[in-house]
């Protein structure tokens, strides 16, 4: 009976639990960009980005955006506040994107640290960090 006990609370605890899990993942995750990018967009236009519609700044000069690894819970997070789309969505999309001749997905950093690192060295890059990985080496765009 114990047991049973056990299973059952876990089991009406388990969606609370994962819930508050990732709403806190998502609120955690900033959209970054170089200090010398004068551009301000807004979350409409970091989804076209993200998702292959959107190829260039407002000016016109191409953008370089990066992700994280597949197994980053920040790309997770990202990807279901921000985008609105799961990892695996997105995975199919940029199949179709590739084989439409559409474009190339984002470039993977290995870390948000390397991230910062190519996103504070290009004015083009944009990317996505943890907010306690930003410093005042680059600007946050969009929380």
């Amino acid at each position: 009976m114990n047991r049973a006990r056990r299973l059952f609370s876990w089991a009406i605890a388990a969606p609370f639990l994962l819930y508050a899990a990732g709403a806190c993942a998502a609120d955690d995750v900033v959209v970054i960009i170089s200090k010398d990018n004068p551009h301000s967009v807004d979350k409409e236009y970091v989804v076209g980005i993200y998702t292959g519609r959107t190829k260039g700044w407002p000016d016109g000069s191409p953008v370089f955006p990066l992700d994280q690894g597949e197994n980053s819970p920040a790309r997770a997070a990202f990807y279901s506040s921000v985008v609105g789309r799961s990892q695996a969505n997105m995975q199919a999309l940029w199949a179709q994107n590739i084989f439409a001749g559409k474009g190339l997905p984002p470039k993977v950093a290995a870390l948000g640290a390397e991230m910062k690192r190519l996103v504070a060295t290009n004015r083009n890059a944009i990317g996505y960090i943890r907010a306690s990985e930003v410093d005042d080496t680059v600007r946050v765009l969009l929380r």
